[in-house]
């Protein structure tokens, strides 16, 4: 009889660690949003939007197209936070010191947008920049919000002053 018990306890430890290592495999859903940006009644041009999730631990991002498109295709599932992150034309002029492609410095949101336009293929011509303001490029500014659902969401934005 206890036998019979060791054995029954053990197989229930067995179990629930089982479970515990297929339910904290670290690796967290993602999905795909796409939509367009505009700054008032501008699409933009160029430029970055990055979803973090809630925690700031998860995120993706994907570069603006010249029609104001952009896709994510690896954003946090559940409630994120927003920023889309222009270059700023004075700078990519040459009037102005900043990071490649005329960015701001600063913190991880702008960091992880110069990456992620650096990797950019095309050219942006610095008099078709729609700059939009800098409370944008920073989570804690940027007032956006979405919930991504599983599989594909579509999220446009609409920015103001």
């Amino acid at each position: 009889m206890y036998s019979t018990s060791w054995l029954r306890s053990g197989s229930l430890l067995l179990l629930v660690l089982c479970l515990a290592l297929l339910g904290c495999t670290g690796k967290k859903e993602r999905a795909k949003v796409k939509g367009r940006v505009k700054f008032f009644d501008k699409y933009l041009t160029c430029g970055t939007v990055t979803f973090y999730s809630k925690d700031g631990k998860d995120t993706g991002s994907g570069n603006i197209d010249a029609d104001g498109n952009y896709e994510v295709s690896d954003a946090p599932v559940g409630d994120t936070l927003i920023t889309v992150v222009t270059p700023e034309k004075k700078k990519m002029m040459g009037q102005g010191a900043g990071g490649p492609m005329g960015m701001p410095q600063g913190d991880f949101a702008k960091k992880t947008a110069m990456k992620d336009m650096a990797g950019s293929k095309a050219a942006i011509d610095p008099n078709k920049i729609v700059e939009v303001p800098e409370k944008y490029a920073t989570t804690e500014k940027s007032g956006l919000t979405f919930t991504v659902k599983k599989g594909e969401n579509e999220h446009n934005i609409t920015l103001s002053p």
